[in-house]
């Protein structure tokens, strides 16, 4: 009997070791192996975030995806010989969704921070722009001779966007609004609901347009971000960070030529 016990204890212990090393196994499974299996790459974004994606009419009355984080897409897909599917989903729901691994990554002009670093990985910066602050055109003159002005005002941004930690820090005294959408924030001044709102040079170019009672004025400033960067879940195998990466930075320039070509498409 105790033969019997001592082989069925060692058959125990043998049959534990291989669920654990398999379980390692399958911790440490290639990222970019598991989106070649799929054959396709799920991509998170915002979608309403113009020139970097949007949403433009079509002759049929459809709606088509547009943006220079497409082109991007578009690039990643192609280096990984795999179709790609987009989600839409509001910044609230952003990070969550690659933490579940609902998308494979997001590409949506998330810039790296801290906090969001806890969290999630980040690949190499593909895009940084600096902010500009935007006010009725009648009140342009009045904030570039005074930019204090700014620290008494209620002031627009996109919420968790980088620019509402920068403006909190460099005007304390102003209220600051969140918005989900960014042309929320030319609406909000328009309609009286903020004095000015604040976001990177090309969105507030495309803002302008849209909206001709309201100007840009000179008051601009780098926020703390490193700039844009593709949103990977935690623990991403190198091989796919190196395939994002290589992507990244053989677009670069490209990149910056695309924002300035959709921005034409912004109605």
């Amino acid at each position: 009997m105790k033969k019997c016990f001592k082989f069925i204890g060692g058959f125990f212990i043998l049959a534990c070791l291989t669920v654990i090393l398999s379980s390692c196994g399958s911790s440490n499974k290639s990222s970019l192996n598991q989106i070649k299996s799929s054959g396709v790459l799920r991509v998170g974004m915002i979608s309403s975030n113009p020139p970097y994606e949007f949403h433009t009419g079509s002759s049929n009355g459809e709606s088509t995806l547009r943006g220079s984080d497409l082109h991007l897409i578009k690039k990643l897909a192609k280096a990984l010989h795999v179709k790609y599917t987009i989600q839409s989903m509001d910044m609230n729901g952003l990070l969550p969704s690659v933490q579940a691994h609902k998308v494979d990554m997001l590409v949506t002009s998330l810039s790296p921070t801290p906090e969001r670093e806890k969290a999630v990985d980040f690949s190499d910066v593909y895009y940084k722009s600096e902010n500009v602050f935007s006010v009725k055109k009648s009140e342009v003159n009045k904030y570039n001779k005074n930019p204090k002005l700014l620290d008494h005002a209620t002031i627009a941004v996109v919420n968790s966007s980088t620019q509402e930690p920068m403006v909190k820090k460099m005007y304390p005294n102003a209220t600051i609004k969140t918005f989900t959408t960014v042309p929320d924030l030319a609406l909000a001044v328009a309609n009286n609901k903020a004095d000015a709102f604040c976001i990177d040079l090309p969105t507030t170019k495309i803002l302008l347009n849209q909206n001709k009672g309201l100007g840009e004025t000179n008051i601009k400033h780098n926020d703390a971000s490193k700039g844009a960067a593709i949103v990977l879940p935690k623990n991403t195998s190198k091989d796919l960070k190196e395939v994002v990466n290589k992507v990244i930075h053989e677009n670069k320039d490209n990149y910056k030529k695309w924002v300035v070509d959709e921005a034409k498409y912004v109605k």
